[in-house]
C-alpha cells in the first residue's frame, strides 16, 4: 500500500509522464515503419516532372505485363506528390533495392519467384524476355536510363556483386548469366553490411563515454547510498534509469533515420551529418581550452536542477521521469555522433538493416552505464566513481572532441568512396 506522500507525488508525475508519452506516440510512432499501403501485388512509380515516363508506362509497360498473365491491375504512383517518397521507399525496402540503384521511374513485379524490378524505359522484348525466363532469379533489376532516342545498352543486376552493362541488342539469357557470376563490391545497401558493423560498434561504444549521462548516474547511486537503500532497490532504479536513457536515444534514432531517408540525395544528407560532427568536436576542444566560453555542450541548467530535485525522490515514478529528462536533454551532448552514424546508415544501407544497427547502437551505447551500475553497488567503488568522474570530466571532453573531429573526417572520405 502507497502512502499518502506516494500517492500524492504520482498524481504530480503523472501528467508529465503522459505529455512524454504523448510526444512519443505523436512524434516517433509514425516513423515506425508501417506502410499505410499494401506492398503487394504490381506496383509502378513516377515521376511527375518525367514527360516520357507516363506514355512509356501506358503504351509499353502495362500492355507487356498483360500479355504475359498478369491480369493483376497495377497500382500506379507519382512519387512526388506527399507520401509518395515514402511509400516508395517502403516498397523498394521490402526487396531490399539500394538507394544508388534509381531512376525516374520504377516497376515493381511479384514473379513466380519473387520480384522483377524494372527501372527507367526498358524495352518490352527485354521485360518478355525477363518474365518468360526459367533462369530468372529470386531477385533481378532490369535497369535502362536513356528516356530519349534509342537505347544504346541496358543493365542488369542479381543482387551479386556489381551492376552490369550490357548492349541493348545482347539477347537477356547471355545478359543474365554474365550478371549472375558478376564480381567486386555490391551496390549500396547490402554492400557495406560488413563495414558498417565495426563503425557501429566503435562509434556506439565512443559515444557512450557520455559524461552527462555518467555523472547523473553517479550522482543516483552516490545520493542512495546517503539514503542507505539495498542493494537491490539500488540495481532497480538504477536500471529503470538505463531502460529509460536507452528507449529515448532509441526512439530519438528511429525518427530521425526515417526523416533523412526521405532526402533523394543520402550521401549529402550523410555529409552535412559528418560535418555537424566536426563542428560539435570543435566546441568541445574550444570548451576543453577556454572553460569560459558560452557555448557549451551540457544538459541545461534548468533540466539539471530539476534532475537533481527527482534523484532526491529515489522512487521509480521520478527514475522513469529522470531518465527521459536525461535522455533528451543531453542529446546535444553526445548527438553528434548519433547523427552521424544515422546519415551514415541511411546512405549506406536499406532501412531494415538500418534499424537493426541502430539498436544494436543503443545497447553499446548504455553497455558502459550497465558496467558502471554493477560495478559501484559497492559504496567504496561508488565514491572512488564519482571523484574520478569529477576530475577527469575536462579530460574526457578533451578526448571526446578529438574523437568527434576525427570521426567526422573519416566519415567525410567514406561518402566520396
Amino acid at each position: 500500500m502507497f502512502n499518502f506522500s506516494a500517492r500524492l507525488q504520482i498524481k504530480r508525475l503523472l501528467p508529465m509522464l503522459l505529455i512524454s508519452l504523448l510526444t512519443f506516440l505523436i512524434t516517433v510512432a509514425p516513423s515506425l515503419g508501417f506502410a499505410s499501403k499494401s506492398t503487394e501485388g504490381i506496383h509502378i512509380f513516377f515521376s511527375g516532372g518525367c514527360a516520357d515516363c507516363w506514355p512509356y508506362t501506358e503504351n509499353v509497360l502495362v500492355p507487356t505485363l498483360r500479355s504475359h498473365g498478369l491480369s493483376t491491375k497495377p497500382e500506379i504512383h507519382d512519387y512526388t506528390v506527399p507520401g509518395g517518397r515514402k511509400f516508395l521507399l517502403e516498397v523498394a525496402d521490402s526487396v531490399q533495392l539500394p538507394r544508388s540503384i534509381a531512376d525516374s521511374l520504377y516497376a515493381f513485379i511479384p514473379t513466380n519467384k519473387g520480384t522483377l524490378v524494372i527501372l527507367g524505359h526498358v524495352p518490352a522484348n527485354l521485360i518478355e524476355a525477363a518474365l518468360t525466363s526459367p533462369e530468372l532469379p529470386r531477385r533481378l533489376v532490369i535497369w535502362q536510363p536513356k528516356m530519349h532516342g534509342q537505347p544504346t545498352e541496358y543493365r542488369i543486376w542479381a543482387w551479386v556483386g556489381q551492376v552490369q552493362t550490357f548492349p541493348i541488342n545482347l539477347p537477356f539469357a547471355e545478359a543474365l548469366q554474365q550478371a549472375r557470376l558478376s564480381a567486386g563490391p555490391l551496390p549500396v545497401g547490402e554492400a557495406n553490411l560488413a563495414a558498417l558493423l565495426p563503425a557501429v560498434i566503435v562509434t556506439g561504444l565512443i559515444d557512450s563515454v557520455n559524461p552527462c549521462a555518467f555523472a547523473v548516474i553517479l550522482l543516483l547511486v552516490a545520493f542512495l547510498f546517503t539514503l542507505r537503500q539495498s542493494r537491490e532497490r539500488i540495481l532497480q532504479l538504477g536500471g529503470v534509469y538505463i531502460l529509460m536513457i536507452f528507449f529515448v536515444y532509441f526512439a530519438i534514432g528511429l525518427g530521425l533515420l526515417r526523416a533523412v531517408s526521405f532526402s533523394d540525395n543520402p550521401h549529402f544528407v550523410a555529409t552535412v551529418g559528418s560535418w555537424i560532427l566536426i563542428a560539435l568536436g570543435i566546441l568541445n576542444l574550444i570548451e576543453y581550452c577556454w572553460p569560459n566560453f558560452p557555448i557549451k555542450l551540457h544538459m541545461p541548467a534548468i533540466a539539471h536542477h530539476k534532475t537533481n530535485e527527482l534523484i532526491k525522490k529515489a522512487t521509480v515514478p521520478a527514475t522513469v521521469l529522470m531518465g527521459i529528462m536525461v535522455g533528451l536533454c543531453t542529446f546535444p551532448c553526445s548527438g553528434g555522433i548519433y547523427v552521424s552514424i544515422i546519415t551514415l546508415l541511411n546512405a549506406k544501407t536499406t532501412m531494415a538493416w538500418g534499424i537493426a544497427y541502430l539498436v544494436l547502437y543503443n545497447i553499446l551505447f548504455v553497455l558502459p552505464l550497465i558496467l558502471i551500475l554493477l560495478a559501484v553497488s559497492n559504496r567504496m567503488t561508488a565514491k572512488a566513481w564519482a571523484s574520478w568522474e569529477r576530475q577527469h570530466a575536462l579530460q574526457i571532453r578533451l578526448w571526446y572532441g578529438i574523437i568527434m573531429v576525427a570521426l567526422g573526417i573519416i566519415m567525410l572520405n567514406w561518402m566520396i568512396v
